[in-house]
């Protein structure tokens, strides 16, 4: 992507992402197998309401051809009383309010049965909402790590996400639809097959149109939308960059505000383009459907009004044709919608099942690791990342015991961190092994391994909750026990920033809520530190723990850690050798292999990669950059 820049604003070019393909086709067995699952979704959220809103549906289904007999007998009873044949006025009059009585208590029956299938159906939509997503988060829960770092993954989770609110509900919906209207459509059918043969069939042709072309280009409109899901997602972020507290600063110190809202513009231009596409296309076959419904509905009526000027017909019975023409249309309308709308929310649907059935590797199974972990030792480690050609980590041999500390150092890309996620078993290795006390890891779930452990990574959490939160989200088991919350926080140097604020430990941190105060980088990492010695475990790693602290409070973190390594494996990443020369054991990383391992003084003597490093960030120190003299070559 570039952008030519001139004073007056940017002209990019490439902002959209190249076409991606169109969905594959769903096959029949697959569509029903999804109509099957999403109808029993419904009946597992509610077995109760679900059989309340079937049984009102069918009486709903019954009322309109109900509605129109007493309607054909009222104005029937009209006419004989206008013409005299209805006997006197007062049995006249009798006979019109019993009718009208019979007709207002269909009305008021209607009226009733609506409100109550509504209330069902809104409390049944809310719980089948709560309960896929659950679904939804807990498969979330059993994707490896590797799998939310795969695009096409994570536009899947968005996906199904994205249609939890109403499509399952939908599918039932359109299934009553269209059991109704055939209950419906049959009974109104067999009330106007009377005025003629050819009525009904004329008066079903003319909705098949209006049907044919909103089928048509609402699976087109969902295409759009499963094309568009990938820039979506990056207009998405572009908003939430200009809306971030975190990315206002640069925003703002930069200027590039302006440049940000103008990609967000392209993207949306780029819908708007597709939509404006799909809107013409529709509104041109829309017309075109209106004009032959209107032709085949006036056919209909010739032929009614040909039987009434020959005598054939009442009053009341062309009043129940008038009536009939709107019923039939639409209950057949919805017979054909139902079929149509039942195909439009199933292929939404489908992005839900996608999800689902992803496939996992069933990455927590194994034996539950009891007790503390004395030695971690990796054999012959390769590491690729999905979807790439190259290993990031090659012919990994490293071993850690109880009461040692291991350091990691490298250029950034060295590794490092892939190899954190290798220990913490969030990766698994592509190639060798990894040993736990001699024994290897496979064997266990990597959950119960897990609990052994503690870890501060780089781009540890900011969580937008209270600070006791923030630290008692290490062990959410303890976390009623405010005084080891609060021995943590001393651990960590937090104490004395949580003690200054308004509510202490139950202060709201961040600015997404009410209430919240944002913290510094340097405390943010405090009380990530926090979160660590709160959580305990014989393993504690720690990815640049001091990276965003000055230097007296780095060296104070320091000398804590020192103290509470002690009997346990201690792993540290960081750039900052005053750090890692506190480590028994350095390990060099270049290229994803290790090219140099010892003490720090062991390095030194090497005069290799460490050595140079070393002696980089110390001469910057003692003599200061401008002394340096540039390396060529």
């Amino acid at each position: 992507m570039r952008a030519a820049c001139a004073p007056a604003g940017c002209t990019l070019r490439g902002v959209r992402s190249p076409p991606r393909p169109p969905p594959a086709p769903v096959g029949l067995r697959v569509h029903l197998r999804d109509l099957v699952s999403t109808l029993g979704l419904v009946w597992e959220a509610s077995p109760g309401r679900t059989a309340a809103i079937v049984a009102l549906s069918l009486v709903q289904a019954g009322l309109p051809a109900a509605n129109m007999w007493v309607a054909k007998l009222l104005l029937d009873a009209v006419a004989a009383a206008v013409s005299g044949a209805a006997g006197g006025a007062d049995e006249a009059y009798r006979r019109l309010l019993a009718l009208l009585g019979v007709q207002v208590a269909v009305v008021a029956v209607g009226s009733v049965v609506g409100i109550v299938q509504g209330a069902n159906r809104e409390l049944l939509g809310d719980t089948l909402q709560n309960r896929i997503s659950r679904r939804i988060l807990a498969k979330a829960g059993e994707l490896e790590l590797a799998q939310f770092e795969d695009a096409a993954v994570y536009d899947s989770l968005q996906n199904a996400y994205r249609e939890v609110g109403s499509r399952p509900l939908g599918v039932f919906s359109q299934v009553l639809t269209l059991g109704q209207s055939l209950v419906t459509l049959g009974s109104v059918s067999a009330l106007m097959t009377q005025l003629g043969w050819a009525v009904v069939p004329l008066v079903l042709l003319a909705s098949v149109p209006a049907v044919w072309v909103q089928s048509r280009f609402g699976t087109e409109g969902y295409r759009m939308i499963r094309r568009q899901a990938q820039d979506a997602r990056k207009q998405n972020y572009l908003g939430s960059l200009l809306t971030n507290d975190q990315a206002v600063k640069e925003i703002r110190l930069f200027g590039f505000g302006d440049y940000l809202m103008e990609r967000w513009q392209q993207y949306y231009l780029g819908f708007r383009a597709q939509l404006a596409s799909l809107i013409r296309r529709r509104s041109g076959w829309g017309l075109a459907a209106s004009l032959a419904s209107t032709g085949l509905v006036g056919g209909a009526t010739a032929v009614v009004l040909r039987r009434a000027a020959a005598g054939g017909i009442t009053v009341g019975d062309f009043g129940l044709f008038i009536q009939g023409i709107s019923q039939l249309q639409q209950q057949f309308s919805n017979l054909l919608s139902g079929i149509s709308g039942i195909y439009q929310n199933l292929l939404y649907m489908r992005n839900l099942y996608e999800f689902l059935e992803l496939p996992t590797t069933g990455h927590d199974e194994g034996e539950t690791w009891v007790g503390p972990i004395e030695s971690i030792e990796l054999q012959g480690v390769h590491f690729r990342y999905p979807l790439t050609d190259r290993d990031v980590l090659v012919d990994v041999n490293v071993k850690v015991r109880k009461g040692e500390t291991l350091a990691l150092v490298g250029e950034n890309g060295a590794g490092k961190s892939t190899l954190v996620k290798l220990i913490t078993f969030l990766y698994r290795p592509t190639a060798g092994r990894i040993l736990v006390n001699g024994m290897d890891a496979s064997r266990f779930s990597p959950s119960s391994l897990r609990a052994e452990m503690s870890t501060v990574f780089q781009d540890f959490g900011q969580y937008q909750m209270t600070v006791r939160e923030n630290i008692a989200l290490g062990n959410v088991n303890a976390a009623a026990d405010d005084a080891a919350v609060q021995a943590a926080a001393e651990r960590a140097g937090a104490a004395e920033f949580i003690e200054a604020l308004p509510e202490r430990y139950d202060n709201m941190l961040g600015r997404w809520f009410e209430g919240g105060r944002q913290l510094s980088g340097g405390q943010w990492q405090r009380l990530a530190l926090a979160r660590l010695y709160f959580r305990g475990g014989s393993v504690l790693i720690f990815d640049e723990p001091t990276s965003a602290l000055d230097a007296d409070a780095e060296f104070e973190v320091i000398e804590t850690l020192r103290a509470h390594a002690r009997g346990r494996i201690t792993i540290i990443v960081s750039h900052r050798f005053s750090t890692v020369r506190m480590a028994e054991r350095i390990v060099v990383l270049q290229r994803g292999r290790v090219i140099e391992q010892g003490n720090h003084d062991e390095l030194l003597a090497m005069n290799g990669v460490y050595a140079r490093m070393f002696l980089r960030q110390a001469r910057g120190y003692l003599e200061g950059y401008d002394e340096l003299e540039p390396e060529v070559g």
